[in-house]
């Protein structure tokens, strides 16, 4: 794989059973240092193709991340960072507590922070007693911890407001400047009309439409 490529994904289709493919021959690849929109209806395959890209589905044909196969092993998953639809997080332990386990999984320093101070509540506040909106903050910042060179992140501002949509969206062009690489599941592209450098349009498990953003 080229240096300057950080996914590359070959003819990849997966399947549930005997129904229609949930990804059906995707091929594509993607460049250091740009965020990508995954756009389409609910059930195009979004979800199910950040999946695979992180190892989490089997699928046949080939994805590479940084040059490496996903394999679904701890190895290579190093090198991105993966935020689901549906977070679960630990209910019991404080906020700083469940950043400092995550961190050490990743060999990361849960201190270090693209975030703008506030976007987490107290550290000593308990996951439990959080709303959907501040729990999404967690797995937020779990995602970023170790400043990955791959980013996945499906749906990454469902439940969050203005402000904290707006920290996301100045978090992740700091890290583009860096060479992080994003790909961002999204229902509503227009919303990611300020951010994303690209667009790739799922439809019935295909891709339809691969366009470059132009903004002013």
């Amino acid at each position: 794989m080229s240096d300057d490529l950080v996914v590359r994904a070959t003819e990849v289709t997966k399947r549930y059973g005997r129904l229609a493919p949930a990804l059906a021959d995707i091929t594509f690849s993607v460049p250091r240092g740009l965020i990508v929109v995954l756009a389409g209806s609910n059930g195009s395959g979004k979800s199910t193709l950040l999946r695979c890209i992180a190892g989490l589905a089997k699928h046949t044909g080939t994805i590479e991340v940084c040059g490496c196969p996903v394999d679904g092993s701890v190895a290579s998953r190093r090198a991105l960072g993966y935020l689901p639809q549906a977070v679960t997080l630990p209910q019991h332990a404080t906020i700083d507590e469940t950043i400092a386990f995550f961190g050490r999984l990743r060999g990361a320093d849960h201190r270090e922070s693209v975030l703008p101070e506030g976007f987490l509540r107290s550290g000593g506040t308990r996951v439990g007693t959080l709303s959907g909106g501040q729990k999404q903050r967690i797995a937020l910042a779990v995602a970023l911890l170790g400043h990955p060179e791959l980013l996945l992140l499906d749906e990454p501002v469902a439940n969050l407001d203005a402000d904290g949509r707006a920290a996301v969206w100045e978090a992740l062009r700091q890290l583009r400047a860096q060479g992080t690489t994003t790909l961002i599941a999204s229902p509503s592209p227009a919303d990611l009309a300020q951010v994303g450098d690209r667009t790739v349009v799922l439809r019935d498990g295909r891709i339809v439409e691969d366009r470059s953003e132009v903004r002013a």
